[in-house]
């Protein structure tokens, strides 16, 4: 799988070398009250994997894929390490953009911000990825978008009941939430695997 991870790392510097310097960059930088550090590890997340994906799919990669002794196992559990590794990447250098900025004191919910957003990346991964293997990039985006702008919906809203009346929202621990997206993620892996061996290319 190493040789897999190695080709999409490739891919990605070829094509996308520029997305990676705007997510390193706008993780970098302080919130400012608009998110866009937030919307950059999710960025990382979820348009990165799926741009790759989209590449190999104009590329007929499959069918090349499909002489190779790869195991179906192998080639979708590699496109979710390099999804997760993308994640980890963008949360490296958020954590530095607190850090140069002085907001590293546990306080301020930053860090917890964090951890709230690779649970939102994890959730989407969890139903986006089976849903590409089966449809395709192109129709399994479209799902995507919908999807997106629901839950950036009902986070902004949520936002901005927290602030105003913090009261209407309950407390929900967010270890236990991270834990259920880890759960929902590595148990979407075996219906991806499923999904990947229906398809018809």
């Amino acid at each position: 799988m190493k040789a897999l991870l190695y080709k999409d790392f490739l891919v990605l510097w070829k094509q996308m070398k520029f997305v990676i310097f705007m997510v390193a960059i706008f993780c970098l930088l302080p919130n400012l009250g608009f998110g866009l550090n937030n919307m950059w590890v999710v960025y990382a997340g979820l348009v990165i994997p799926t741009s790759l994906l989209a590449y190999d799919e104009r590329a007929r990669w499959d069918n090349l894929a499909e002489m190779l002794p790869y195991s179906p196992r192998q080639l979708v559990l590699s496109r979710y390490v390099f999804g997760w590794g993308a994640t980890l990447f963008a949360g490296v250098f958020y954590c530095i953009g607190l850090l140069i900025n002085g907001q590293e004191s546990l306080e301020t919910g930053s860090f917890a911000t964090l951890a709230a957003l690779f649970a939102v990346v994890l959730v989407f991964q969890a139903v986006l990825f089976p849903l590409i293997f089966r449809m395709g990039v192109e129709k399994a985006r479209v799902c995507m978008i919908l999807v997106i702008a629901g839950v950036m919906g009902v986070w902004g809203a949520s936002a901005y009941l927290l602030e105003k009346q913090p009261a209407l929202l309950p407390h929900v621990p967010l270890p236990p939430v991270l834990v259920v997206a880890v759960v929902l993620c590595l148990a979407s892996v075996k219906a991806a695997e499923k999904q990947y061996a229906g398809r018809r290319w």
